[in-house]
């Protein structure tokens, strides 16, 4: 059993494309694995499929394991079934993800403390199904609460923490706090400027920031916002798509009103 926790841990320090081809030998080899093992390899192996964006075959291993892993539940049991509600969440389920992540979070809660590091992607996950429902002071909640753990564990400029200043600002958007929200997309984008540079995901907090900024009804510098977005997008190779064009349109709209506020 030690050689396939080595093989295990292994696997998991290996390129993702890499690391499933060693964990699906793994199965192969070990048939008659117990079910605590064959549930921690194959919520791996799930993880591994999700970061790869094969959701179907994510979803399949995710389920298993945590069929396998409710034999005696705890902490692994609870991520795995956090994992399995954003393939749930991905597939449309909205009522059956919220189901899920809600029972990972409180076996979650009864297994880990509160500043446990595996306590924020639980949180965060969470926070987005509420978010889909509508749920927006629930989802503000959880939101702060992952971003509060991730600071502390990651350090105040890292990605996580940006995104969660993202989701943040849109919350506060959407419940009439447009100042907030204006100030939350402001940090986000000034981390990810720091992070990465000319990126997309700095690109996109751009057109968030620009979006608000044009919401709150501040033309010119929506404007200048989202134009520097399209141009970010375009120095990454990137000048068309779905974000892209509702930048164009925002970035529209604005010259329109700035027009009519002409003399």
């Amino acid at each position: 059993m030690d050689n396939f926790r080595s093989a295990l841990n292994a696997a998991r320090q290996l390129p993702d494309p890499q690391a499933e081809d060693a964990l699906h030998g793994l199965l192969a080899q070990n048939p008659e694995l117990a079910p605590a093992e064959e549930g921690t390899l194959r919520y791996t192996l799930g993880i591994i499929l999700l970061r790869q964006e094969k959701n179907t075959e994510a979803r399949r291993e995710l389920e298993q394991a945590c069929r396998l892993l409710e034999k005696s539940p705890g902490a692994e049991t609870a991520l795995a079934m956090t994992a399995l509600a954003r393939i749930q969440l991905v597939c449309g389920e909205l009522e059956q993800s919220l189901s899920t992540d809600r029972n990972a979070h409180r076996l979650l809660q009864e297994h880990l403390s509160p500043d446990d590091p595996r306590m924020a992607p639980s949180l965060f996950s969470l926070s987005l199904t509420e978010y889909t429902a509508r749920q927006l002071p629930e989802a503000e909640k959880l939101t702060t609460e992952a971003k509060r753990l991730w600071e502390k564990q990651l350090g105040p400029d890292s990605l996580e923490v940006s995104t969660c200043l993202n989701n943040l600002g849109r919350i506060h958007e959407e419940t009439d706090r447009q100042e907030e929200g204006i100030a939350y997309h402001r940090a986000a984008l000034n981390i990810r400027r720091k992070v990465l540079g000319d990126h997309p995901e700095t690109a996109f907090s751009m057109g968030n920031l620009g979006t608000a900024l044009a919401a709150a009804g501040k033309w010119q510098d929506a404007a200048d916002t989202l134009q520097a977005a399209i141009d970010c997008y375009a120095r990454c190779g990137h000048t068309s798509g779905g974000d892209i064009e509702g930048y164009r349109r925002n970035l529209d709209i604005c010259r329109s009103a700035l027009a009519l506020e002409k003399p």
